[in-house]
Parts: structure tokens; C-alpha cells; sequence
């Protein structure tokens, strides 16, 4: 409605001047009231000047409005009769503006407010390591009231400020080190992000000791159970046929005297000796096992081709498979790459095959499927098989040293796969259905 007006205000205004002007030539030229010529032509300039006055007031209040805006001074208010009107556009406007201001403040209060409670150190700085945020934890951790740029680090040690610069987004690093004489495990984790074509890195730091000593108990706890199990059926029989051999080769006053075994007697006593023997082996075999545990070759990592890998696998088995009638498929690119140990990656795999074969001496339509894939940084190798799954009571402990299902098992394999796919910074990890059977999932990240 408003612009209905002002176009009528604008052709009045014109009207008049062609009128006044008009009549001020007729004037001049037809008659000889030259004083109501000047006059007419005062009346025009008037109107002209009024004009321009007010086709410029609209656009004077609209650059007056950005202006408010640009500088972010929503205190204005604009007065309006009727929804039509320009002032209505200009309020409704100042209004939502005001809104989304208070609506951004109260978000950014928010944001502090989580970021100061959680207990995690959080440490944001850009490209001249200029710190741009920084939290209580931060600030409590370091012993600084104050963090205004990484540099600040240095004294608190040196290896963590350039351990941070060397951070790449996603990446994550466990670190070992003393700040103001109290010992912490931090688990560093970047990410980098840009904001107004501004870069900048989010550095996150929890201290993990507590739970690392937590997992280290039960570690030792569940290891302590599996070696004293391991050596008390070892020892027990032993010290209970020691004793008896003992008995049988002492007199009444508990000297020895061999004359008093006949050759049912003789048998025996050779008997409990070999078995002696054969048990003294097993627990010194034991022995050996666990020291084989605890040492682990580093790897001497190389670029290997991942499927390369698995048909090894498939071909040290093909005996196996085609005895069993198992169906045996590999899935991967020919491309794949990936930096690794290949003797020992062999090992862990041939260890994961084998006990997939053994789960599937009873099931019927046996199969292996072996596929391997990248996600972003990350590659997944699957060693998946169709048998009945692993029980949920047994699942949990598969992965402790010397625990095993099996008779003839040492228990040691999964346990050392593990650790193998830890030195390669990598992980391995199980799932298992009754359903569904059950998959070994390498990852290297």
C-alpha cells in the first residue's frame, strides 16, 4: 500500500512541476506578468527540490538501516501505521536480526558451559599457535592459569608441543609424562577445521591412567588365574606322585631300601617317574610358551599386497579345504596395500584360518569367506566362517593369554595375534552370532 502512495506522491509532485513550469513559459512568452512567470518558476524549483527530498527519504532511511545493521545497533526502533508501510519491513527486520543475535549469545554461553564442565583438557589454536580456546581442565592439567599460545607448552615439555604440531586431523597418540612432578598417560586426539577460511586444530588430552591400571589389574588378575590353574595341574600331581614314589622305596624308619620292591613294584616306580618326567616337561614347555608370549618381534614393517596375503593363506590350506569340502572365497582388491610385517601378518592369519576350519568340523555347508576393504585411512581385513559361533561365556576370555577351549590348544595364539596387530598400531577385535557364525576383523588404521 505504501508504495501505492509514494507513486501517487511522485506523479503529483511531477505533475506540478510541468504544470509550474508550463505556465511560467506561457507567461513569459504570452503576457506581460513576467513577476507571475517568476513566481511559477519559484513554485517549481520548490517542487523539485521537494521531490527530491522525498524520493531520496526512502532510500536515506534504508541506508540508514544497513548501516545499523552493518554495525550491529539493533536499539532503533521504527514507527509504522499499518503493516504496508516500509517501517513495518524495517522492524520485522530489526527484530529477527536482534533474535538471532541473543539466539547466537545464549549459544555461545551454551558451548563454554559444556566445553568448562566436561572433564577432558581441550586445547583449540590456529596456524600461529595462538590459543583461541582453552578450558579449565586445560588450564588444571598444564598447571597455567593462562594459555594464550601453544608456546606456552614448552617449559611443560617440549616432545608433547611437537608431538602436538605433528598431530594430522583424526589422528590419535598415547603419551607417557611427568607435568609439575605428577605422572600421567594422555590419549591425545587432533581434529583440524576451517572457519572464515581461518585454519584451526582442536587438541583433546584425557588423562587414561586410571583406567590403564584399572584394565592392567584385571589383566594380571586374569593371567595370574590362568597360570596358577596352569601350574597347579602340573604341580599337584607331581608332589602327590613324588610322595608316593617316596612311600614306596622307604622302610619303617624312613630310610630308603630298595629291596622291598618286587617287579609289580619296580613297574610303579618306573611308571611315576616317566610321568614325573612327562609333566615336569609340560610345565617347563608352559614356561617356554609364556616367554614366547612376552616377546614379541618388532615388526619390520613393508608395503604388502593385501590379497597377495590371503591367497597365501588359501593355498596352506587347500589340503584342508578340499578334504573337508569347505567353500573358500577371497574378496579383495588387487590394488590394496597396506604397511605391515608380512611373516607376521602370515601368522596371524594362518592362526585365525585354522580355527575357523576347526569350528567347522561339524557344520554343515562349511565356509570361509576372507575380504578385506578401505574406509577413508582405515583398511578392514575379515576372516568370517559360518560354524556355530562362540559362546558368550567364552568369548570374553578369548583373548587372555593361555585360555583355551581346546585340548590339545596352548591358548596363546589369539592373545599373540592381538598383540602382533598392536604393534603394528592396529587392533583385533571379534563378533560372533549363533546365527550368523563368527568374524576376526584386522584393522590397520
Amino acid at each position: 500500500m505504501e508504495y501505492k502512495y509514494f507513486r501517487i506522491n511522485v506523479i503529483i509532485r511531477i505533475s506540478l512541476i510541468i504544470l509550474f513550469g508550463y505556465g511560467a513559459v506561457y507567461v513569459v512568452t504570452q503576457t506581460h506578468f513576467w513577476l507571475v512567470s517568476f513566481w511559477l518558476s519559484l513554485a517549481l524549483i520548490i517542487t523539485l527540490i521537494n521531490l527530491i527530498k522525498y524520493v531520496e527519504r526512502s532510500r536515506r532511511e534504508l541506508a540508514n538501516f544497513l548501516l545499523a545493521i552493518k554495525q550491529q545497533d539493533f536499539s532503533n526502533t521504527y514507527h509504522y501505521k499499518k503493516e504496508g508501510d516500509l517501517n513495518y519491513a524495517f522492524h520485522e527486520i530489526n527484530h529477527v536480526l536482534k533474535k538471532l543475535r541473543n539466539e547466537k549469545a545464549s549459544n555461545l554461553i551454551y558451548l563454554q558451559t559444556v566445553v568448562e564442565h566436561i572433564r577432558v583438557a581441550l586445547i583449540c589454536f590456529d596456524d600461529n599457535m595462538r590459543v583461541q580456546l582453552s578450558n579449565h581442565a586445560a588450564k588444571s592439567l598444564f598447571n597455567k592459569p593462562f594459555i594464550t599460545s601453544l608456546r606456552s607448552l614448552d617449559n611443560t615439555s617440549l616432545e608433547l608441543v611437537e608431538l602436538i604440531e605433528r598431530l594430522k586431523n583424526g589422528e590419535k597418540e598415547l603419551v607417557k609424562l611427568s607435568i609439575g612432578g605428577k605422572f600421567v598417560n594422555l590419549s591425545i586426539l587432533a581434529t583440524e577445521f576451517k572457519l572464515q577460511d581461518e585454519s584451526f586444530k582442536l587438541v583433546s588430552f584425557q588423562d587414561i591412567k586410571s583406567e590403564l591400571e584399572a584394565n592392567e589389574l584385571e589383566s594380571w588378575q586374569k593371567l595370574i588365574r590362568v597360570l596358577t590353574h596352569e601350574i597347579k595341574n602340573s604341580v599337584i600331581p607331581i608332589s602327590t606322585l613324588s610322595d608316593v614314589i617316596l612311600q614306596m622305596i622307604k622302610d619303617e624308619e624312613g630310610l630308603p631300601d630298595l629291596s622291598r620292591l618286587d617287579d609289580e613294584g619296580v613297574e610303579d616306580l618306573v611308571g611315576g617317574l616317566e610321568t614325573i618326567e612327562s609333566r615336569s616337561k609340560g610345565l617347563a614347555n608352559f614356561v617356554k610358551t609364556y616367554d614366547q608370549l612376552t616377546k614379541v618381534p618388532k615388526p619390520k614393517l613393508q608395503t604388502v599386497s593385501v590379497s597377495g596375503m590371503l591367497e597365501r593363506v588359501k593355498n596352506l590350506f587347500k589340503v584342508d579345504i578340499d578334504q573337508k569340502q569347505m567353500r573358500f572365497k577371497i574378496d579383495c582388491d588387487q590394488d590394496l596395500m597396506v604397511l605391515a610385517d608380512p611373516d607376521l601378518m602370515d601368522q596371524i592369519l594362518i592362526n585365525l584360518v585354522k580355527n575357523a576350519i576347526e569350528a567347522l568340523n561339524e557344520s554343515p555347508g562349511p565356509s570361509i569367506y576372507l575380504s578385506a576393504k578401505k574406509e577413508g585411512d582405515e583398511i578392514d581385513i575379515l576372516i568370517k566362517d559360518n560354524g556355530p559361533g562362540i559362546p558368550d561365556e567364552v568369548i570374553e576370555n578369548i583373548f587372555v593369554p593361555f585360555y583355551t577351549t581346546k585340548e590339545a590348544g596352548s591358548g596363546i595364539g589369539l592373545s599373540l595375534s592381538r598383540q602382533i596387530m598392536r604393534l603394528h598400531n592396529g587392533s583385533l577385535d571379534v563378533l560372533s552370532t549363533r546365527s550368523t557364525g563368527t568374524t576376526f576383523i584386522l584393522k590397520f588404521y
